[in-house]
């Protein structure tokens, strides 16, 4: 992707289940992960929390520091307002006794000549911890910031401390020119190291805030596109905004810890991620970017790159089983056009370091387009050996005009170039640059992607995207020219001499007698491929190559420094991979290019070659179809409890740190001599069971706040109940049994100024009419201080039971590749299982598919995938989602076990499919519509590796 850094966040919950448990082994390695991030040459941006967010259950607070009812999550007495609580400040310095430690081991701050070299240049402490909203409300505790700040300190934290403002809202800025300054005026503000804020700028529609508070409708289909007027008013004042904060955000890097990088769906919409990421389109994230660039942010990290999967009950009310995020990696592995869009933009501003990496805004500028709001900004480079001027172009014309003229003003005279530039694109223009061989760039209006230098030779190599508009226009000077995509005549205009090309890929060389500078064109398609290796000073002993090596034309190419070799990933359309380097490559396969368009130096080749092309489609066998039923009586019940003396007994289930999938409740009764109603509230998915059979279910959940089933905010908890006539399930000898099973969401996750964690889960209250007697009611369910794993159970006490399992063969139908079976109401609660066989042969082990289990039918199902919970499906239509990512990592070669909790609110089929992913080569989209004669082909990638 270009980046150099990650930003990485540390999930108390998820490394503590139980108070005084701390595990950090396995897939909780801390230790080993930051040795990956050195051993890959990344940087890295610690978020430890205690408090995350990111649509996780309570925010990455454990279950059992929730459960411990008098203390102030946050510090959050009520909505909007704070008041300091000691005990808890206490548990959350205990967690980052156990995390920052680790951590502290990594630090950059921390290498000395036998260690090798730490990956860790900041600590972002707490999450969207507000000192002040709407830069004057003060809703932050400086208490609460100071306690974290020092426990940091403690721990051995040497490196810059950090938060991320909710917005640009002035928080947690160090003022020390405050700090001498008394009486009256006297401040007892507290700052960070660094200055960061989010910026989020436009949401999905059924996620804006207006859906907080009205309901905006389940689909984003025929939505509006998103609005340019919006993306300028909120991005073209971040400098000025920051910088007027003053103290430390005046002097500091402007640093953005989490920049928009897509959004996230919700449970009862009809449209999926893919929706989403059309509704974003390919040039959202890379507009962003860019637009931020324009205003001198040099820190960035874009949430999310790769969304991935809420696995288990991991994900918060906001989210289902998916986090694709509609990001740059698409959820199973794939990269998206937006994903490759920012690339270009990554690579640009790395490659044109030190120049581009600070800069001052052009009070001036030196251009004007003929076409308005097609340029947001200009900057020029400062501190380096040339003052090289950026312009930054981003075409947010409301007519849609993808030409125009641009004059360029200079002190040698005026020219005009034309400019090509679609409609909501972007890039970031060169001017005022003087290539190794001495040749001045006056100004471009074409994209210049990369540039590698080799001073020692007094060779450069620009990469360029050419089209038959724009160009580049030089200082005129005797220069010659040779090439195959370059027009033979230069344009002078004024002091200008204007290059413009015939072709869009090819090669155009310009020598002086001191050196060359080879133009490099490539089109569109190989542009989305492109790829360089950089050497940081930092990881490279001093040394800055940037960068050593430039390649294309393969899916995913990524260089592993420890093998020295280049790992390629290839589709089927990927023909040719190519390599720009000052050196030849050690492996043979790569030659000097002698024929085609790129036949110059410094330029090897290789055809990729594509094995076994004849075994698409994907063909999965599923196996061994098993199935026993929910054994209500084999279940630890027990009666509920109070939590004082005095309390009523309580049906929640955090008191009974019931906090992954399903809590169950259960009474008995005698047959009454009337109508039997129940009356339910409960949150969020009930479905009610009389004598093993499924009368009913309804779902309380709402998007808009002061709604029942809140996702966010206040949950008016009386609001919400349904009532089941449950008279005509019964039977007259022997007690009736009444079960309930509640499905939660997840526990709020306390966000910004809410204070929703404790929202009510499982029942709430609960009545029986027509009965004589007051049923006595008892509960079940999986305490998850109990697990390994707190976030990696359905509820039910029998999900791991080896034992009551029968052959459901026969009840098993299979057309094609699909298996069918059938579900109703009366089979109550069941798990289902069985097996499939990983990929093999004909597959090559060269070769990756990733592969989906795909569920139809109204019925409900808790998937495991060989004992990890990857999936929540509801086909009655509370979440969208069909198809489920079946994770690489968790695939075996033989005898891969899918187990399934099953039960329906409406009697129907229930069909079942593994496949890959055919998906649109674009946006990574499912193709969901077709010929079935010629179905598309599934996403796959060949490997191979190249010696460097």
């Amino acid at each position: 992707m270009g980046f150099n850094s990650i930003r990485i966040y540390f999930h108390w919950g998820y490394h503590s289940p139980d108070e005084g448990v701390y595990n950090f082994d396995g897939n909780r390695d801390v230790e080993y992960l930051l040795s990956l991030c050195e051993e890959l040459g990344l940087f890295v941006l610690a978020a430890p929390g205690p408090y995350i967010c990111a649509e996780t259950q309570a925010g990455g607070y454990p279950g059992w520091l929730i459960a411990k009812r008098h203390l102030r999550i946050r510090h959050n007495q009520f909505m909007l307002w704070r008041t300091y609580d000691e005990e808890f400040a206490q548990y959350e310095v205990q967690w980052l006794n156990q995390i920052l430690p680790i951590i502290a081991k990594h630090q950059i701050t921390e290498n000395d000549v036998t260690k090798k070299k730490g990956c860790v240049i900041g600590v972002q402490i707490d999450n969207e911890l507000f000192e002040r909203m709407a830069a004057i409300l003060p809703i932050g505790l400086r208490d609460q910031m100071r306690v974290l700040a020092k426990a940091a300190r403690d721990a051995g934290i040497t490196v810059p401390l950090f938060s991320n403002d909710g917005f640009e809202e002035s928080s947690w800025v160090p003022h020390p020119e405050l700090e001498s300054r008394e009486g009256f005026w006297a401040s007892s503000s507290f700052g960070l190291d660094w200055y960061g804020f989010d910026k989020y700028v436009v949401f999905a529609p059924t996620s804006n805030p207006t859906s907080w508070l009205l309901n905006t409708g389940n689909s984003i289909n025929q939505r509006n596109e998103w609005s340019t007027k919006q993306v300028s008013n909120s991005m073209d004042r971040l400098e000025k905004t920051v910088r007027l904060f003053g103290g430390g955000a005046r002097q500091s890097p402007l640093f953005i810890p989490e920049l928009q990088g897509g959004w996230f769906n919700h449970y009862q919409l009809e449209h999926t991620y893919d929706a989403i990421n059309d509704f974003y389109g390919p040039s959202y994230t890379k507009t962003i970017i860019d637009s931020a660039l324009a205003q001198g942010v040099s820190m960035l990290n874009l949430y999310m790159v790769y969304g991935g999967t809420n696995w288990g009950s991991l994900g918060d009310p906001d989210v289902y089983t998916s986090y694709d995020y509609s990001a740059s990696i698409r959820e199973y592995g794939y990269m998206s056009n937006r994903g490759r869009n920012v690339r270009e933009s990554l690579l640009f501003a790395r490659s044109f370091d030190p120049y581009f990496t600070r800069t001052a805004r052009v009070p001036k500028r030196t251009i004007k387009p003929s076409l308005k709001r097609t340029i947001s900004t200009q900057r020029s480079s400062v501190g380096a050996d040339q003052d090289v001027l950026f312009t930054f172009f981003r075409n947010f014309n409301d007519k849609g005009v993808d030409l125009f003229d641009v004059a360029v003003q200079m002190p040698e005279g005026n020219f005009t170039l034309q400019c090509f530039l679609p409609y909501r694109a972007s890039f970031t223009a060169v001017g005022n640059y003087e290539a190794v061989n001495g040749v001045r760039l006056l100004q471009s209006t074409i994209p210049i992607h990369l540039r590698m230098v080799n001073k020692e030779s007094n060779e450069e190599v620009w990469i360029i995207e050419p089209n038959q508009f724009g160009g580049l226009a030089l200082e005129h000077k005797e220069v010659d020219i040779t090439g195959n995509m370059q027009d033979d005549i230069l344009r002078r205009d004024g002091p200008a001499a204007i290059l413009k090309f015939e072709k869009m890929d090819g090669w155009t060389k310009l020598r002086t007698p001191s050196g060359e500078l080879t133009l490099i064109g490539l089109t569109r398609e190989k542009v989305s491929t492109l790829y360089a290796y950089f050497q940081d000073p930092y990881w490279n002993e001093g040394r800055n190559h940037s960068p050593a090596f430039i390649a294309w034309g393969a899916d995913t190419i990524v260089y592993n420094s420890k093998t020295r070799s280049l790992e390629t990933n290839y589709r089927n359309s990927d023909l040719d991979l190519h390599i720009v380097s000052f050196s030849r490559p050690a492996d043979h396969r790569l030659v000097p290019v002698n024929r085609g368009v790129y036949h110059t130096s410094n330029i090897y080749g290789v055809e990729l070659r594509h094995q076994q092309l004849s075994i698409l489609p994907v063909n999965i066998v599923l196996h061994d179809w098993q199935e026993r039923s929910a054994n209500f009586d084999s279940f630890p019940w027990h009666h509920l409890r109070r939590l004082s003396e005095e309390g009523s007994l309580t049906f929640d289930a955090l008191d009974y740190h019931y906090l992954s999938g399903h809590v169950l409740y259960r009474t008995t009764f005698a047959m009454p001599a009337g109508r039997v109603v129940l009356t339910l509230n409960a949150r969020n998915r009930a479905t009610v069971l009389v004598n093993g059979q499924v009368v009913g279910g309804h779902t309380t959940y709402s998007r808009q706040l002061f709604s029942a089933g809140a996702k966010i905010g206040p949950d008016p908890w009386f609001l919400g109940s349904r009532t089941y006539d449950i008279t005509s399930h019964l039977h007259g000898d022997g007690p009736n049994e009444l079960v309930i099973l509640v499905d939660s969401f997840g526990l709020c996750r306390q966000a910004f100024i809410m204070n929703d964690v404790r929202n009510p889960r499982g029942i709430i209250k609960v009545k029986l009419s027509g009965l004589t007697e007051e049923p006595i009611w008892e509960m079940t369910g999986t305490d998850v201080r109990r697990l390994d794993n707190p976030y990696n159970s359905t509820g039910f006490p029998d999900e791991r039971a080896v034992d009551g399992w029968t052959s459901m063969v026969a009840k098993v139908q299979r057309e094609q590749t699909t298996y069918s079976f059938w579900l109703d109401r009366s089979q109550g609660v069941k798990h289902i299982q069985f097996k499939f066989n990983g990929l093999s042969k004909p597959f090559s082990p060269s070769m990756n598919v990733p592969l989906r289990l795909r569920l139809d039918g109204p019925f409900t199902a808790f998937v495991f995938l060989n004992d990890v919970l990857i999936a929540r499906y509801y086909g009655n239509g509370d979440s969208p989602q069909h198809d489920f990512y079946l994770p690489d990592g968790l695939i075996q070669y033989r005898d891969n076990t899918v187990r399934m909790l099953v039960y329906t609110w409406e009697d129907g089929d229930a069909h079942v499919h593994i496949a890959g992913w055919p998906v649109d080569p674009e946006t990574g989209n499912m193709i969901t519509k077709h010929d079935s004669a010629n179905p598309p082909r599934e996403y796959m990638i060949w490997k191979d590796h190249f010696k460097m």
